[in-house]
Parts: C-alpha cells; structure tokens; sequence
C-alpha cells in the first residue's frame, strides 16, 4: 500500500477589509501628495529660473550696449559683485574680466562661436561651474563684435531649492502619516455595520438562533441597506421558521389521533383474520372498513390541507390576473362533485383579482366546503361576489358566538363539529389565502340562520361576459342577499 505525503499547501487569505479600504484611502492621500508637492516644486524651481534669466538677459543688454571693448574701464566689477554676478569679454579668442573678479564666469567656446556666427542667436543661456561654483550663464555679442560672457551664482537659489524641497518631504512625510491614520479611522467606521452584520451571522451560524436582536441600522448608504435588509431576511426566515415549527407541532398532534384509530381497526381486521374463532360479524366488519375508509379519507384530507399551507408562499410568488368571478364556478364545480346533493345559487359580478389563481380557487372551495358541511342535506349555499366581496351563506345552525373569533385558526374545531368530517385548516387556508393577497376573511351569524362568510380581496372591476346569476338548480328569479345579516 503506497502512502501518498501529504502535501502542505499554503494560502494567502489577503488583508482584511479594512485593511484594503485604509490602504486605499491613504493610497490615494498619499498620492494627491506626491503629485501636488511635486508640481509645487516643478513651478517654484522654474519660476526662481525664470526671474533669474530674466535678470541675466537685462544685464547682458545693458553690458552689451554699453561695452567700447575695454571691460576695465566700463564694467563695474564691484556693482556685478554685489548682484552676484561676474562678466568676461572675449575678444580675439581671450577671455578678459574686470579686475578684482573673485570668480570670473565659465566661458563656453560653443556658445562664443555660435554668437560670433553671422545667423547666430540674440544670447545664449545654460548652467556652467567656475571654481567650484555653480552659475547660470548668459553669452550676448556687443554691436563691436565683443562676446560678453555674464555669470550669475545659484548658490542661493540651490539653498533655497533644497530647502524647499526638504520642507515638501517632511510635510508630505507628515501627511502620509495622517492620511493613513484617517484611512484607519474612516475605515474602521464605516465598516462597523459590516463587522455588526459578520458578528451576527456568524452568531446564527453557530447557535442556529434566528431570533437574534436586529443590527442597528444608521443613516441611508449602501451598508445601512445592506444591515436593514439582512434584519429583514432574517425576520422573514424567523416568521418562516415559526410557521414551519408550529405547522409540525399542530400537524403531528392531529395525526396522532387518526393513525392511533386507524392501526385499532387495522388490529381488529388482523386478529380477525388470524384467528378464525374470533372472527367478526358480517356487519361489524363492514361498519369497521368503513370506519378505515372514513379514517383513511381524513387523513388523505389533512395530508392534503398540510401540504397545501406548505405550498401557500410558493404559490403567492407566481402572481397573475385572476377573474374572481370564475373562479367561484370552478370551486362550485369541484364541491358539486363531492356534495351532488348541494344546492349553490350565485350572483357574481366581475372583480379582477392579481394574485395565484390554485391559491384562489383552493380557497373559494374550503368556504363552500364548510358551508355545505353545516347545511342540511337538501339546503342551499348562497354565493354573492360584488365589489371584491365574495359572500358565502349557509343554513346550518349558525357559530357559536364563544367560537367565532377561533373559526379562523389553524386546527380550531368547535365541540359541535368534533364528531363532523374535516381537519380544522380548511377556513385556516381561506385566512392565509386572503392575508397573502392583501385581504381579509370574516364570519358571523346571519338573523334568519346560519353562518355567513365575508372574504375581501383587493382588485378592479371588469365588464362582465356573461350573465349576472348562476344556478346549479332551478330557483327563484333572484337568489336572497346573502350578505346583510
């Protein structure tokens, strides 16, 4: 068996967040620094060299003007001297400065030739060193053909320079500084709610608690949207999650009382069959398969109601136009096939409805559902639809007013109708359909008997295609109101 070695693999995680907002912040601090100090100094260096060589070029004039070729006489050495400057002649090749000339200018032969030339330009100016002296130096041509050579120090101006640019260095030094330190500081800031937001998830990620307190959300940037929208998500998935706990809770103690008589009568049939002695009366073993059939029909029932409170919020995210109007048939259709013996007589006026359409339907027929339980064999459930208010009556005895607020919640079923068919979520379902739509259900007791059920949708009326009335039977010109008791 060949043993691979492990290979040890590192990884860079890179810096922080924060570590890259800091950098990038004073990064560009420092960036604004260098370019800012570097064009101050371009234009204070250029602008000393300018003043420089715009004093050169008068002097030279005023030199070359006046010059009679014996710079002795005329050139006033100590005057240059006290300016800083120092002048030569050339003529004939030499080089001559006045005397007491402590460093006389460096003289360019290229720069003599080229004014001495016929075409040769008005001066020329360009850095030279004389004894150990740095000058800017300006060479002119006198009208007697004498080349004037006139020299100025940059000693100072090279101080001055210096100085300036050791200033920029530490100013901008000291700057970059405090630029980093404020990058930190903004930094830090403003991800504080980012660091709030990692706390807490990390927090949920490990204790698996979604009622955690909200982060703190200030101001109306993109982080404080981030913070509010993860509060948000994080109380839906709470809501969600209670939805989810209570429906098992409610669902595992509603189950438990079928299963538990549904395995009794599934014993009784296995004990009769497996020992012939105690077999059970012929009409003993039909009551008890039909008990199973009604047991087994519950469950299939609550499975179903179950299944669709779990599909309820998948349903209301696919949202369309629904004419209510038709779906009221349809749920008549479908009870009718359950309860052939039913009478519904309708009047529906048009009402567009923009929300799930199974949704809709489901919950139209759970409230025919319930009104036909509790009428009598041959009664007759009135359905009214006006103005996006759906109006189901029946003519069984009514709600007991101790019962009405409990009518709506999920598993809720009266002591009177314990011993009738249902799971005690159809009129649940109808609560949840309508507050997924932005509507509300209602019930109460009508004067003349029976119950009567309100749902409320929001929508806009639309012209109506066909009749005004439908009736599963024959019945009178004009079903009763159904809706004003």
């Amino acid at each position: 068996m060949r043993i691979r070695p492990r290979r040890w693999r590192w990884r860079w995680r890179g810096p922080s967040l924060r570590a890259r907002v800091a950098v990038l912040a004073a990064g560009t601090v420092i960036a604004a620094i260098v370019v800012t100090s570097a064009v101050s100094f371009t234009m204070f260096t250029g602008r000393l060299r300018k003043e420089i060589d715009q004093n050169l070029i008068g002097q030279a004039q005023t030199l070359a003007d006046n010059v009679n070729g014996r710079p002795g006489d005329r050139h006033d050495g100590d005057l240059l001297a006290a300016l800083d400057m120092s002048v030569a002649t050339v003529r004939d090749g030499r080089a001559v400065s006045p005397p007491g000339t402590r460093t006389p200018p460096p003289v360019d032969r290229e720069a003599v030739r080229r004014m001495s030339a016929p075409d040769g330009p008005p001066f020329v100016l360009a850095d030279g060193e004389a004894g150990g002296v740095h000058m800017r130096v300006i060479t002119v041509q006198a009208q007697d053909g004498t080349v004037i050579v006139l020299g100025r120090s940059l000693t100072m101006v090279d101080e001055t320079v210096t100085g300036f640019q050791y200033i920029t260095i530490v100013v901008g030094a000291g700057a970059a500084v405090l630029a980093a330190g404020a990058g930190i500081a903004v930094a830090g800031a403003g991800l504080q709610p980012v660091r709030r937001l990692t706390r807490a998830v990390a927090a949920i990620a490990r204790t698996q608690d979604l009622n955690t307190e909200p982060i703190r959300v200030t101001g109306d940037d993109e982080i404080s949207r981030l913070a509010g929208g993860f509060n948000a998500m994080l109380a839906a998935l709470n809501r969600s999650r209670e939805r989810q706990r209570r429906l098992v809770a409610d669902a595992g103690h509603e189950l438990r009382t079928p299963l538990t008589s549904l395995r009794t009568n599934i014993d009784l049939l296995i004990q009769s069959r497996a020992h012939p002695e105690r077999t059970l009366p012929h009409g003993s073993m039909d009551a008890l398969l039909g008990d199973v059939k009604a047991q087994l029909r519950e469950l299939t029932n609550l499975v179903g109601d179950l299944v669709e409170l779990a599909r309820d919020d998948e349903q209301a995210a696919v949202r369309t136009e629904v004419r209510l109007d038709r779906v009221v048939p349809l749920a008549v259709e479908r009870v009718r096939l359950r309860a052939p013996a039913a009478t519904f007589e309708t009047r529906l006026e048009p009402w567009l409805v923009r929300g799930s359409e199974p949704a809709l339907v489901r919950a139209v027929t759970n409230l025919l559902d319930n009104a036909v339980k509790f009428s009598p064999p041959d009664g007759t459930v009135r359905v009214v639809l006006r103005a996006g208010e759906l109006l189901v009556a029946d003519e069984g005895p009514g709600i007991p007013e101790e019962t009405l607020p409990h009518v709506f919640e999920r598993f809720y079923r009266a002591p009177e109708a314990r011993a009738l068919p249902g799971s005690g979520l159809g009129l649940a379902i109808v609560r949840h359909t309508a507050e997924q739509h932005g509507g509300t259900v209602s019930a109460c007791n009508r004067p003349e008997g029976g119950a009567l059920m309100r749902l409320r949708l929001p929508g806009t009326p639309r012209p109506s295609a066909g009749p005004p009335v439908r009736a599963s039977r024959p019945g009178p010109p004009s079903a009763p109101d159904a809706g004003h008791g």
